[in-house]
């Protein structure tokens, strides 16, 4: 039988999350930049919409990368963020697309997307919350395992012994006479 010497256990830095989060931010500042000056000046509106969807899909990723991760800190604070960024992009872009003169975009069809839009942010609430009422549920399963683990674990001795039967109540009272030091012989 062998054990794991302390040599080998893993090293745990608290910096990498964070660096990992900057070059992530840093990559989709980015591309969020190419998306809208790939786009000529009068579509930036695609652009737009293509950002805040992106940013959408980025919040999700974000999410699933939750999973990997011992402390997932960073990659909630991400995913927030991008969900925030995503649904302002998209409502702003969407609502405001009459006012400045956006070729196709009427009062009727802002009003439809902006409906549109609320509907996914209402499910996507919805289930925010379904998803934050699972992980408290599962925290309040964890405090009595928690004392379950903190307890010395009895032995199989003391267990046999404080579980045995008792001697029922209607058996006979014990004898005086000490048993026989050998069994009758048989003739």
């Amino acid at each position: 039988m062998t054990t794991t010497s302390a040599a080998i256990q893993p090293v745990r830095t608290r910096w990498s999350g964070a660096l990992l989060t900057a070059l992530f931010l840093i990559l989709a500042v980015v591309l969020f930049l190419l998306f809208y000056y790939a786009f000529p000046g009068d579509q930036h509106y695609t652009a737009l919409l293509l950002i805040g969807i992106v940013s959408l899909l980025f919040a999700l990723g974000s999410y699933l990368a939750e999973s990997f991760s011992r402390d997932p800190t960073y990659q909630r604070s991400l995913a927030w963020g991008f969900f925030g960024m995503g649904f302002a992009v998209l409502f702003l872009t969407v609502g405001l697309a009459p006012y400045y003169g956006i070729s196709g975009a009427t009062v009727v069809g802002a009003l439809t997307g902006l409906v549109i839009l609320l509907v996914v942010l209402i499910v996507t609430v919805f289930l925010i919350g379904w998803r934050v009422r699972a992980v408290r549920a599962t925290e309040n399963q964890q405090v009595p395992r928690a004392g379950w683990r903190s307890e010395s674990a009895p032995s199989a001795f003391s267990y046999a012994a404080a579980n045995s039967p008792s001697v029922p109540t209607t058996a006979p009272p014990p004898t005086t006479n000490p048993p026989p030091s050998s069994p009758p012989r048989s003739p």
